[in-house]
């Protein structure tokens, strides 16, 4: 859980160094920031709808941001074996 939570503030802090991230990926990862704060209640944590929005997140870094699109495939890769 710490390391989604460093993960995440990794890659707020290289989105404010970016001065193209749209509305919509702000939105977004916003939105993460939430579904990680539920991660201490289980029942409430959508692992799922997570990893889907951490993966539209990649793929909107992939030409321009490089470092973001591997941070946000680690967080991916947190994500995931939280569900195994």
């Amino acid at each position: 859980m710490k390391n989604i939570r460093g993960l995440l503030a990794q890659i707020g802090k290289e989105l404010q160094r970016a001065d193209d991230i749209d509305v919509e990926t702000r939105t977004a990862l916003k939105d993460l920031h939430s579904d990680v704060d539920k991660l201490a209640d289980p029942g409430e944590f959508d692992i799922e709808s997570a990893l889907d929005t951490v993966k539209a997140l990649e793929s909107k870094f992939a030409t321009r941001h490089p470092l973001l699109e591997q941070m946000t495939r680690e967080l991916a890769d947190a994500i995931s074996k939280m569900g195994i």
